[in-house]
């Protein structure tokens, strides 16, 4: 696992010899985190199949990526993609950009930590504290020894854990339903099939024009303008490769996306006279996965742990290319640009190796800040878009628009903070005023079920659900 060599290159590109396979299930992995794990299900189950409009917005994004953007920096070639905005604006614009990106990832990566953490207590009864510091400490470990490398080939047998993780329940709960054909009856009898809200009112929660529109500028925010995404397209060795990568990258996420979606139909179907969430079973809808794990693979030995493996997987994908991301930020806007040192190659790949040590000690200590915040998966994916869409911004201002100087650049930087900011509170406040758009539950036969007692005191709401 240890890289061979010691240069910044060589620890944070590959040397853009990596293969496109490898490469694409790394991606895959990398945005399939403990958090869609967890929440997809659970959003589906409470709100409907409206959600799957968003594979739209996933072949949108990623061909508008592959075709425009993505082209562009494998030419620009900068191991930090924020340096073109030094090179097309200033400094001050690049650094501005860089600092927003690495709070965001800071954030993401404490969160991503302890989501996985919280299912292990949900399912086994150990500390869950414990558990973050197990994962974070793994995971740094093998992303500040390693390099890309090796967070690409664990990522490989990481997305074969999260695939064969999640299936035995799923299929256990289809054969215990009686097939796919039962579930979707029951799933459509109870309004959980819907294709067809063109609402535009945007206070309802998913519509046609909020998943294709939002998410296609979401998606192409992440696979465009995030350093982590980025690098991979410059471990390969073409654009045409790099094409290739997006491209099985893509598949790979509608499968998980139409696999999660199904396992959301299946609980949904499982539990349809007897919603453990309203009963009282469980404290919040993200503890409806893990609580169905435990009721229907209860007598099989084995596989729940498989399950766990899953969680973790997606976890330790995320935070490692996080982790690394965020080495090569520091290297190149930091302590580089900023601080003018000047070192080796060499010197430099042991700076990386230290930096994402310690970053990853400080994703360990935020995370325990993140069990207080409540409903942490929707202050997440609000947080994305934060931070996302005014970085995004600032790039298509200089791809596009070649008379905008950098005090320009900087006002649309903040102005668009600041409104973002204020919509992200606002939602925040008021989100139990609005439409929560949660589909009718029932726990009318309740007492023909045997519940399962899971260790509730300690967990935390990281739902995609308002409640």
């Amino acid at each position: 696992m240890k890289s061979k060599k010691s240069s910044a290159r060589e620890y944070l590109l590959a040397n853009g010899e990596m293969g496109v396979i490898s490469t694409a299930l790394s991606l895959t992995v990398s945005f399939v985190s403990a958090i869609s794990v967890l929440g997809m299900p659970s959003e589906i189950y409470m709100h409907g199949t409206m959600f799957l409009y968003q594979i739209i917005a996933w072949i949108i994004g990623l061909t508008l990526s592959a075709l425009v953007f993505m082209p562009k920096f494998r030419e620009l070639n900068y191991t930090s993609i924020f340096e073109y905005l030094e090179k097309r604006f200033d400094r001050t614009v690049r650094l501005c950009v860089s600092f927003l990106f690495t709070i965001y990832m800071v954030i993401y990566m404490a969160i991503v930590l302890y989501a996985p953490a919280l299912a292990l207590s949900q399912t086994t009864g150990l500390n869950i504290w414990l558990s973050v510091i197990s994962i974070g400490v793994i995971c740094t470990f093998y992303s500040s020894i390693g390099g890309i490398k090796a967070i690409i080939w664990t990522d490989v047998l990481q997305f074969t854990f999260i695939l064969v993780g999640l299936l035995p329940a799923t299929i256990q709960g289809l054969i215990q339903l009686g097939g796919l054909k039962q579930t979707f009856l029951i799933a459509s009898r109870d309004g959980r099939i819907e294709f067809d809200n063109v609402n535009f009112d945007p206070r309802t929660r998913h519509t046609v024009w909020t998943l294709i529109i939002g998410c296609s500028f979401n998606i192409l925010a992440e696979y465009s303008f995030n350093q982590a995404l980025v690098q991979r397209y410059l471990c390969v060795r073409s654009v045409r490769a790099a094409r290739q990568v997006i491209l099985i990258n893509g598949i790979g996420i509608i499968i998980f996306i139409l696999l999660l979606s199904l396992t959301g139909l299946v609980i949904y179907a499982f539990y349809a006279n007897c919603d453990p969430y309203t009963a009282g079973f469980v404290s919040s809808s993200d503890q409806l996965f893990p609580y169905f794990v435990m009721e229907v693979l209860s007598n099989t030995v084995g596989l729940r742990g498989i399950f766990l493996a899953c969680i973790f997987s997606a976890s330790l994908s995320t935070i490692s290319s996080g982790l690394n991301s965020l080495a090569a930020v520091f290297i190149e806007d930091v302590y580089q640009g900023l601080m003018r040192r000047r070192l080796n190659d060499e010197q430099l790949g042991r700076v990386s190796k230290i930096y994402s040590a310690i970053l990853g000690a400080v994703v360990i200590l935020l995370s325990f800040a993140v069990s207080y915040l409540g409903s942490v998966l929707n202050a997440a994916l609000s947080l994305g878009g934060v931070f996302a869409g005014p970085i995004m911004g600032v790039f298509f201002l200089g791809f596009f628009f070649p008379r905008v100087q950098r005090r320009s650049a900087l006002v649309g930087l903040l102005s668009g903070l600041g409104l973002q900011l204020w919509i992200f509170l606002g939602a925040q406040m008021t989100k139990n005023r609005g439409q929560s758009g949660r589909l009718p539950l029932s726990v009318t036969n309740c007492s023909k079920f045997n519940t399962t007692t899971l260790p509730l005191a300690s967990m935390t709401t990281i739902s995609y659900a308002n409640e």
